[in-house]
């Protein structure tokens, strides 16, 4: 994986096309820590590859 994979939650949203709102609701089905990680309150979330495809996912 490189660093350039990672992207953040709002990044995904904006390609997506999907409200932040709804993926925000949708990171309980992601493992913290493998496909995604919070970096703090009012800090971004970065996504995994893996944490994309599961979160674009219905």
């Amino acid at each position: 994986m490189k660093l350039s994979d990672i992207q953040t939650l709002t990044e995904v949203s904006e390609q997506y096309e999907i409200p932040l709102k709804t993926l925000q609701s949708r990171l309980n089905r992601l493992e913290e820590g493998t496909e995604y990680k919070r970096l703090g309150k009012r800090q971004a979330t970065l996504l995994s590859p893996q944490g994309i495809k599961k979160i674009v996912s219905k």
